[in-house]
């Protein structure tokens, strides 16, 4: 079979850049693909104009751009959102060895729009398109966090908190000192909470202009999520989450 050597070059390079999920520089290209600079510099060029891929002005450095999410939102169901979040929550699945799942919030509903399930035998399985009650607790609290107290509180009396488990939090001024706790600590966590022999934390996303855009969860069996490898994955979650964040910002997307 016949390949363009220029096209297979450039194909070589957009998959780079997608599976780095770091910003490179023409040198680093060029070295980790055994091209020549100048022609890693001319294939940039020629992506840039169909802003396939972008320059970062402060580093001098190439990373994905807007139309390269253009083509790959039509895959996802999620979007932009979908398209820039799954290669780094492939990453963050590899790091914790558990399922994570990416979710907006759409009322009182709670929706799976992403999943990247742990390789394991011994797993939890989500289905894209899951809708969950926003009462679930580790998500009921990480959505509600950005409200007010007094907002949280008419809400909640409104929707009442159910006793899924026996570990159920459903007195509204403890639930609510929770979420006081997941304002300050940036994250939520739920060990039992909502469903029996299953933990779960999770993270908040927000697009450029400050509007919620969604949630990250990385929810396991208590048997592999254990206490000690908490503080890890609050690590890596919040490390993962703050680099989709600056993505966002970067590509302006809202």
């Amino acid at each position: 079979m016949y390949n363009a050597p220029v096209i297979k070059k450039a194909l070589d390079i957009i998959r780079l850049m997608v599976e780095d999920f770091s910003p490179l520089s023409i040198t680093e290209i060029s070295k980790r693909l055994s091209i020549s600079k100048s022609t890693v510099f001319g294939i940039l060029k020629a992506l840039e104009e169909e802003k396939l891929i972008i320059k970062d002005n402060t580093s001098k450095r190439y990373l994905i751009g807007p139309g390269l999410f253009e083509l790959s939102k039509k895959v996802f169901r999620g979007g932009e959102l979908t398209a820039i979040a799954r290669p780094y929550l492939e990453r963050l699945v590899k790091e914790v060895d558990e399922t994570v799942f990416l979710c907006t919030r759409s009322n009182d509903k709670i929706e799976t729009i992403d999943v990247v399930e742990a390789k394991k035998a011994v797993k939890i399985s989500v289905p894209v398109g899951t809708k969950m009650p926003i009462t679930a607790s580790v998500l009921c609290k990480i959505f509600l966090s950005p409200l007010k107290n007094d907002e949280i509180r008419e809400f909640l009396s409104k929707k009442g908190l159910r006793k899924y488990t026996e570990n159920s939090i459903t007195d509204i001024d403890r639930f609510i000192e929770e979420i006081e706790k997941t304002r300050k600590l940036g994250y939520s966590l739920d060990l039992e909470e909502f469903l029996k022999g299953v933990r779960a934390l999770a993270t908040l996303l927000n697009y450029p202009d400050g509007t919620l855009a969604g949630a990250i969860c990385i929810l396991g069996f208590t048997s592999s999520f254990k206490d000690e490898k908490i503080p890890f994955m609050i690590e890596k979650l919040k490390e993962i989450t703050f680099l989709i964040n600056e993505r966002l910002k970067l590509l302006n997307i809202k």
